[in-house]
């Protein structure tokens, strides 16, 4: 597959570009700045530009099978509410994809965004209660990104991820769609490979799996 990967330069996203190229895909990967990658790859696309570049993110879309979006919003604890440009970026992406025609795509999220298969537990409900109170914009960063996703006409997946800051022991990951319990614990490394993985995966279409290490 060819796969457009946003926010390839951050801690997870880094790790989308390297499991999809070892996957065999083709990646184009959209920075923010030159020289954001440090590593190179025949089937590695590098587009730099800010994300309300409209022209250079319809430019990283226009060729791909399926977007993956590992954005992700500022951890800022001021109370004030500020501008929202992760969920502005995201907003954009789905007009730029309806425009183009292209349907799939997968967006890194957190439990704060609800799926309709939730049940009251742990996983679903505490994280979000803890965005609410700790990171109040981030908090309507999601809930935006939610109405926005849900409101599209793509085929899309939200991954929610709760505390992707585990060890990475090797031994893979497990899926909850919110109805069946799961942990608070996930590592980068398994959070990219259920991106990655989740562009095959036809049915997981509108769903909100939250992921989580074995």
């Amino acid at each position: 597959m060819k796969i457009t990967v946003f926010g390839a330069n951050g801690a997870i996203g880094r790790l989308v570009v390297k499991e999809a190229l070892q996957n065999g895909d083709q990646v184009i990967a959209y920075v923010r700045r030159e020289n954001a990658l440090d590593f190179n790859h025949e089937n590695l696309q590098i587009v730099v530009g800010n994300l309300d570049d409209n022209k250079k993110m319809e430019e990283a879309i226009s060729g791909s099978d399926a977007v993956i979006s590992a954005l992700g919003p500022a951890l800022d604890k001021s109370r004030k509410i500020k501008a929202l440009p992760i969920a502005a970026a995201h907003e954009m992406i789905i007009k730029l994809m309806q425009k183009l025609n292209k349907k799939r795509f997968i967006i890194l999220g957190t439990p704060t965004v609800k799926a309709k298969e939730d049940r009251s537990q742990v996983i679903t409900i505490l994280p979000g209660i803890m965005a609410k109170v700790l990171f109040p914009t981030g908090y309507q960063e999601m809930k935006r990104i939610e109405q926005l996703v849900k409101q599209s006409r793509l085929d899309w997946t939200v991954v929610r991820i709760i505390n992707p800051n585990v060890k990475h022991v090797d031994k893979g990951y497990n899926i909850s769609l919110g109805d069946t319990k799961g942990s608070m614990n996930v590592s980068r490394e398994n959070v990219a490979k259920c991106l990655v993985e989740m562009t095959k995966k036809h049915e997981y279409i509108k769903k909100m799996p939250i992921v989580f290490n074995k």
